[in-house]
């Protein structure tokens, strides 16, 4: 089966992170926060966010950017540009961060990847420290509105 009968049409004409199959009923957070990342910084193509049941991802690493280690050292999340997915972009996220004590982690992971999609999208190298400085702003934005910017963080 193709990886575009796997996901099915597409639902809305703007490009969009959609996630797909079922999450858990803990995951509410994560959906909120996809809808933040989609309105704040809207992608140039859709990006399919696919959840994992595991509690890290394991790679072989050799579709990484030039920028990471090459060891096999397991991940929380993973950003596949399409080559290998006959033009799907796709974000792997790992369930195991559903936690509540983890739900930070998810939030982070999931922005990290995000940006690497931006930067795909935007003709950019993929670039581990730029990813992490979005994450990190992303998630602390997000915070900031869902509290209504009434406290400080």
């Amino acid at each position: 089966m193709a990886v575009k009968d796997i996901l099915g049409p597409k639902k809305s004409e703007k490009a969009m992170l959609y996630i797909q199959g079922r999450l858990p009923n803990s995951a509410k957070e994560l959906k909120s926060f996809v809808k933040f990342l989609n309105k704040e910084y809207p992608l140039k193509k859709d990006v399919h966010l696919i959840v994992l049941p595991d509690a890290e991802i394991e790679s072989d690493r050799r579709d990484l950017p030039d920028d990471e280690d090459s060891d096999s050292a397991p991940y929380y999340g993973i950003y596949h540009d399409g080559k290998k997915t006959k033009g799907v972009k796709l974000i792997y996220l790992a369930t195991g961060l559903f936690y509540p004590e983890y739900s930070a982690i998810s939030l982070l992971t999931l922005a990290h990847e995000y940006k690497h999609a931006l930067q795909e999208q935007s003709g950019k190298t993929l670039k581990e420290d730029q990813a992490d400085h979005f994450a990190f702003e992303a998630v602390l934005e997000y915070i900031r509105r869902k509290r209504g910017n009434k406290h400080e963080i």
